[in-house]
């Protein structure tokens, strides 16, 4: 037994090195806050208040790194989301997940991915972490209440990202759809589901500026389709049929956010999307909708701050409105919020946030809406306040 636990022992120092090559980081957030919400106005039934607990972008990661040698390295990263709060489901690698190398070139990354667009969104935002009901994507981030790609992770996507010339850095990323279709003969409509982004960034010191375009095709969002026709989405004898179509989304997004020396912090946003549906059988429409964002935050004794955002998504315009009534379709929200922070790792934090949607318009909190649309009613306005606390390691 003597001469065993001796050889185990001399293995396991033998094979120390080769363990020791990757230098593996644990890490996570845990995010939970007590709100209260509800939603009034228009001609629908109240949503009456209810109180619950939520979960605000919890999370659990994995990264590391190898050293290959002259200047270049092996990376990977496995993040996971998991509901704080004991609801819903908690999968692996729902968040950034991927495998890359790095070197003098710059960075190569497959997999899950922020792009530069999306976190252009979490730079301009005061919210922490940019997460809850008061996170301002529901302005820039959706078209009439339907949740664009832009502000979600990309699955399926090849990233490559320059080095940092004195704060300026250039990305460009594809998205591979994995849903191609070849042309229906009674159709027409071909299938290739795929995305592009392209876009840079400087940050240095007090100064964060980006601009990007995104172009993603053959989406198959047949409620985005149905919004521009709705005979895209027939339902006879309890059955539903969508007609074949394709589609395009495409936008263009500037941010920037500025701090001054007296700890007071300005920020702004202004996006421009243009969604895109074709079917051989129904023709062509679009529809168009340019939304913005202004914020400003100021901090106090270091570890206090108080923030104010606004932002407003403007009516929407293009062919739809020729089927669809575009008036009153403008909508805006409001987030009135308070952090403090009790280390480098926990904070308090407390918000007010509203949604006023116009009597042709249903938006909803950003993370409480679906790929089929709003859980409110047209003219209804979504309000909450909360107050939580957040954890990180």
């Amino acid at each position: 037994m003597q001469k065993k636990l001796i050889a185990l022992a001399i293995a396991g120092l033998a094979s120390a090195p080769v363990f020791a090559q990757t230098n593996v980081t644990v890490y996570g957030v845990v995010d939970a806050t007590v709100e209260s919400v509800k939603a009034d106005g228009g001609d629908a039934v109240e949503i009456e208040r209810r109180t619950r607990v939520t979960s605000n972008g919890s999370l659990i990661g994995f990264r590391g790194t190898e050293d290959l040698g002259n200047g270049l390295k092996a990376l990977f990263q496995v993040e996971s989301g998991f509901a704080a709060d004991g609801t819903g489901t908690s999968t692996l690698a729902t968040r950034d997940t991927f495998v890359g190398l790095n070197g003098g070139f710059g960075t190569v990354q497959l997999g899950k991915l922020t792009t530069i667009m999306r976190a252009a969104g979490a730079k301009v935002d005061f919210n922490p972490a940019a997460t809850g009901i008061g996170f301002a994507g529901a302005t820039y981030g959706t078209i009439n209440g339907l949740k664009t790609p832009i502000d979600d992770r990309l699955n399926n996507t090849v990233m490559y990202t320059t080095p940092s010339f004195s704060g300026l850095t250039a990305q460009l990323a594809y998205t591979a759809g994995e849903n191609r279709k070849a042309a229906d003969a009674n159709s027409g409509e071909g299938v290739n589901g795929q995305g592009y982004q392209l876009a840079a960034a400087y940050e240095n010191g007090p100064v964060y500026v980006s601009a990007g375009y995104a172009l993603h095709k053959d989406l198959q969002n047949a409620s985005m389709a149905d919004m521009l026709n709705p005979a895209v989405v027939t339902t006879a004898a309890g059955v539903t049929t969508t007609a074949p179509f394709s589609d395009d989304l495409k936008t263009a997004r500037i941010a920037a956010k500025y701090s001054f020396p007296s700890n007071t912090t300005v920020s702004a946003l202004w996006d421009r999307t243009k969604y895109e549906m074709s079917a051989a059988a129904l023709g062509e429409s679009n529809v168009k909708r340019n939304a913005w964002l202004v914020g400003v935050e100021q901090k106090f004794a270091g570890n206090q701050a108080a923030y104010l955002e606004y932002t407003r998504s403007r009516e929407l315009k293009g062919d739809v409105c020729d089927v669809t009534d575009c008036n009153n379709t403008e909508f805006s929200q409001w987030t009135l919020g308070y952090t403090y922070s009790l280390s480098k790792r926990t904070m308090v934090k407390a918000y007010y946030t509203r949604l006023n949607n116009d009597s042709n318009s249903r938006s909803d909190f950003y993370l409480s809406s679906v790929s089929g649309g709003s859980q409110v009613a047209n003219g209804q306005d979504p309000q909450g306040f909360g107050v939580g606390l957040r954890h990180t390691f």
